[in-house]
């Protein structure tokens, strides 16, 4: 990649930092595909294998605990190698993890390919935040933060729907060449047909994406210009404490999204008699549109606010968390079709404000040097919150809880979400801050300025 491809322009980042925007978009968009489509498909396919409840739900866990915990150490691999060879590979994995998944005959082979997807989608999303760190500054990092995951929720749109509706379909017997008497039921089918748009993909992100050159590393400060060792790297992501708890925070946020990814469309076909596919259509039609809004007008307002304030950006966060509580005790609630949908609306916009400030809070208080890892770290410790669907799973099967309970108990982990928001922004935020601080001025939730500029002038208490 040539010198002018990759200069600064006028301090927003490389002048071709929205072609790679696009490239790492589509990328995730795959593999979100890739992770998501069991979820769309679970009613047929446990049908067809028998599954209990709490079969389907341990599907969901066996991807999560080890995508999880191996970015412990995959994760660390975009802060020393290049991260376009990274993605590519991590993505050409989970498509051919994937295809073999199309072919599983039984619970136990269907949860080891998932094990395998978990490992295969590990390194992906650490190697493209370290891009998006590296393409965008702070001062449009959100703004990019929120275009970029854009693609997950159209990835949702599409595999809820395109997903559903190859479920729905009769089964195909395989063609003659084809060894063994084999049927392609339609869940087989969708699984099949997502997994060979990752090759597709994984294949134009190897010949066509470049290489950014690394950004704000300081060979005086720090880790320096060059990446440190491991052992050095993550001592220095959790040294900073405000960074562990935007991690827990984040921990309990995907208690809430992967139950609600995993349940919802399921809860409409028991609930309202949904085919697969009308049931996926309707659970992403009118939440994810919202998302887009929500993760554009989030980012906007959190580069903006970032500018007079170190806590614009989780004010942000506290917002759209503070309207995701109400709004996650109606939606296993209503019984209207026109109330959900105005629900989900909601659920999107507040899912939108979290999102597209969760990478850039992290990049303002970590080390430059070790942002892959610290990205891989968010999802490390968040892995408890992988036990959250077999656990409903086996509340449903014991019969203790149905799942529009299960749903909107989920508003109690949101109140946890904003009491954590809150307190990181007012007691260990101003301490981890790493970039130029802007100039305090007032602004919606200024009380947390005022919360802070008090506990900082006492440090004993906030110790």
């Amino acid at each position: 990649m040539n010198d002018t491809s990759n200069s600064l322009d006028q301090g927003y980042g490389p002048s071709n930092r929205w072609w790679l925007l696009s490239l790492v978009a589509t990328a995730y968009l795959i593999l979100i595909q890739h992770r998501l489509v069991i979820g769309y498909v679970q009613v047929p396919l446990a049908k067809e294998l028998g599954l209990t409840d709490t079969q389907t739900g341990y599907l969901d866990t066996f991807f999560l605990i080890p995508y999880g915990l191996s970015q412990l150490f995959v994760a660390y691999l975009s802060d020393r190698f290049q991260r376009r060879r990274v993605l590519a590979s991590s993505l050409m994995a989970s498509a051919v993890c994937l295809l073999a998944m199309g072919f599983a005959g039984s619970f136990h082979q269907l949860a080891g390919l998932r094990v395998v997807l978990g490992f295969a989608q590990s390194a992906s999303v650490p190697a493209i935040a370290g891009v998006m760190a590296d393409c965008f500054t702070p001062k449009n990092r959100s703004t990019a933060v929120g275009f970029y995951n854009l693609s997950l929720n159209l990835a949702v749109v599409l595999v809820g729907t395109f997903g559903g509706q190859l479920a729905d379909m009769p089964g195909m017997d395989a063609p003659d060449w084809f060894p063994g008497d084999f049927e392609f039921s339609g869940w087989r089918l969708a699984v099949l047909f997502f997994g060979a748009v990752g090759v597709v993909g994984a294949t134009v992100i190897a010949l066509v994406m470049p290489e950014p050159k690394r950004t704000e590393r300081e060979s005086t400060r720090g880790l320096g210009q060059e990446a440190a060792p491991l052992s050095v790297t993550l001592k220095s992501v959790l040294s900073a404490r405000s960074f562990v708890l935007f991690a827990v925070t984040f921990g309990a946020f995907c208690v809430v999204d992967n139950a609600q990814n995993y349940y919802l469309a399921r809860y409409y076909v028991e609930q309202f008699g949904m085919s697969n596919g009308d049931a996926g259509f309707f659970a992403t039609i009118y939440s994810r549109p919202a998302a887009f809004a929500g993760l554009l007008l989030g980012g906007f307002l959190a580069d903006r606010w970032a500018r007079r304030s170190i806590r614009g950006r989780v004010k942000v966060q506290i917002l759209g968390m503070m309207v995701w509580v109400p709004a996650l005790c109606v939606l296993g609630m209503a019984e209207s079709r026109v109330v959900l949908a105005g629900t989900m609306v909601v659920t999107g916009l507040a899912y939108g404000f979290y999102i597209a400030n969760l990478w850039t809070t992290a990049f303002d208080v970590v080390d430059p040097a070790a942002r892959s890892t610290a990205i891989g770290m968010l999802n490390v410790i968040a892995v408890p919150a992988a036990f959250t669907s077999p656990v409903i799973g086996t509340l449903r099967d014991q019969g203790v809880l149905e799942l529009g309970e299960a749903i909107s108990g989920l508003s109690l982990v949101a109140v946890l979400i904003v009491a954590l928001l809150v307190f990181n922004a007012v007691k260990l935020l101003p301490r981890d801050f790493r970039v130029v601080r802007p100039a305090e001025t007032p602004d919606l939730l200024d009380f947390l300025d005022e919360s802070a500029e008090s506990s900082e002038m006492n440090p004993t208490e906030s110790g």
